[in-house]
């Protein structure tokens, strides 16, 4: 079987130099695409179709061929990021404008900043590791576009996503009236409201504040704003200690006229 791989190894890395993704001496892909590790899925990665490859985020020596060299600390190897590191860790070309630029024209490189700001971002810094992560919603070694279907955090997926640790509110949304709505739309279910890297929590500010998430489809005169407003004068009307599950709920579960 070893013998099969290697000699299948020269059509895969022909394949690869000829795909301009790879074309460069590489001795990460060439070790392990004969020992099928992470290069498998990786061929996959929005990062490896842009020529990114993994000397470029793990450090290494990618022009050694001897492992034990190429992955030594001396020639800046670090083998595994902790996860409530890849905020920071991915931040370094993700909150570059100008390396961003070559890859994509125009990409935003304010993630990692909206981030930091964001429900998850603070939990972060108080020290909360179950706090979610670059990794946690878009992959490791298997990454992809947003645009594309089979990424977890596409339009059509972004829910089933944030339900893996929002589950009871996953499911109420995907109940109401605005899951049906924003489905028939391709719209992003959850940041649509709660907007993405920038992720707030659900409250009475967001309903009834300054600038209440209701409000940016649904204006005031509409049936859905006028529902809008009854349910945050009823929710505004209860204890304290009552009105942020009262809003969380009434958010997600409720069917607004549009």
């Amino acid at each position: 079987m070893h013998a099969m791989r290697m000699r299948s190894l020269p059509v895969l890395l022909i394949s690869l130099a000829a795909s301009g993704a790879w074309a460069a001496k590489d001795s990460c892909f060439e070790c392990h695409s004969v020992q099928e590790g992470m290069s498998i899925v990786f061929k996959d990665d929005i990062h490896y179709k842009y020529g990114i490859s993994c000397a470029d985020c793990h450090g290494g020596d990618r022009n050694e061929d001897d492992g034990n060299v190429a992955m030594n600390a001396s020639r800046g190897f670090k083998v595994r990021v902790a996860r409530e590191d890849t905020p920071e860790y991915c931040g370094r070309c993700h909150s570059d404008a100008a390396f961003m630029g070559k890859y994509k024209p125009g990409q935003r490189a304010d993630q990692a900043a909206l981030y930091r700001k964001s429900v998850h971002g603070q939990q972060l810094a108080k020290g909360n590791k179950k706090a979610a992560y670059c990794v946690d919603c878009h992959g490791i070694h298997n990454i992809r576009a947003v645009d594309d279907p089979e990424s977890p955090v596409h339009p059509s997926r972004l829910a089933g996503k944030c339900g893996a640790c929002h589950g009871e509110i996953a499911r109420m949304f995907q109940q109401s009236r605005h899951a049906k709505v924003f489905t028939t739309a391709g719209m992003a279910g959850c940041s649509v409201c709660h907007s993405s890297h920038a992720t707030e929590a659900a409250g009475v500010a967001t309903l009834a504040g300054a600038a209440p998430v209701c409000g940016q489809c649904h204006r005031a005169s509409s049936a859905g704003g006028r529902a809008a407003a009854i349910m945050t004068k009823k929710i505004a009307g209860l204890a304290p200690a009552a009105q942020a599950e009262a809003a969380r709920e009434a958010a997600h579960a409720l069917s607004l006229a549009p």
